[in-house]
């Protein structure tokens, strides 16, 4: 838990002009949805946009990502979600204690909950139910695949592939923690090799925040490293290294995947 951040660290983390608008959205009461973990911190910050904010505290040194334009960069909405921690600390809850109530509640009171959120968010359901005789993988890839599937005359907003992307990526960890290892390396392969073909083609508005691209790497591999079956599915991860890096804005981008590459034993 990050208890060794001072209204000093808050401070020095960006320069004056972000702190004092950092300080403001603070005061204005603009952070909600505040969530503290056992590496740092979760809130959502209100502004132009809802923005999305993580905070890692790695022993004396904090790092932030938030879904602005600045990405990585410590930018105002960092600042106010750091303030809210060391000014208001009890506002945030545990995931530990959000598990325990959400374990209180009665069986039919979360099926209704979930039916609701579905009714609001219609591609929920692929965490229940699949299409039947669907192929799963072949799914995965069609369901990503809507998600990119823009005018090539558009220039696309990345945040509105960033937004688009969370709900697969909690699929992927479903996926994973199911066993089914396959599953959640497509489905980052499949956003991974569309979000750098976007690039490649400069069809969006600006840049993607500051090591979004980068991290999708690393989520990459890590799932294709940690399958259990990694030996049997190591031509088809060898050919999807092998996209992957072929995009020139792999490299510029911080995708690397050398420890995958090692492992394949691909030059």
């Amino acid at each position: 838990m990050p208890t060794r951040i001072t209204p000093l660290d808050v401070k020095t983390f960006a320069p004056q002009e972000v702190y004092r608008k950092g300080e403001q959205m603070f005061e204005g009461q603009l952070v909600k949805h505040r969530f503290r973990t056992n590496y740092g911190l979760q809130a959502t910050v209100r502004g132009t946009g809802n923005f999305r904010v993580e905070m890692v505290v790695d022993g004396d040194q904090l790092f932030g990502r938030c879904s602005c334009h600045d990405g990585g960069t410590p930018c105002e909405h960092m600042v106010s979600v750091l303030l809210s921690w060391v000014n208001e600390p009890n506002t945030f809850t545990s995931y530990q204690s959000l598990r325990k109530a959400i374990r209180e509640k009665d069986k039919n009171t979360l099926v209704d909950v979930l039916i609701n959120l579905i009714e609001i968010w219609p591609e929920l359901s692929q965490f229940f139910i699949s299409a039947p005789g669907s192929d799963e993988l072949a799914t995965i890839r069609e369901d990503v695949a809507d998600l990119f599937d823009f005018p090539l005359s558009q220039k696309i907003d990345p945040t509105t592939i960033i937004e688009s992307c969370r709900i697969q990526f909690a699929r992927a960890k479903i996926y994973r923690n199911e066993g089914k290892w396959s599953a959640a390396r497509i489905l980052f392969f499949e956003v991974l090799n569309r979000t750098l073909a976007l690039v490649d083609s400069q069809q969006t508005q600006r840049d993607f925040p500051e090591n979004f691209i980068a991290e999708l790497g690393d989520d990459y591999e890590e799932i294709a490293l940690g399958d259990p079956e990694f030996d049997q599915q190591a031509a088809a991860v060898a050919k999807e290294v092998e996209a992957i890096l072929s995009h020139e804005s792999a490299e510029i981008e911080g995708v690397l995947l050398d420890s995958l590459k090692e492992r394949l034993n691909l030059a």
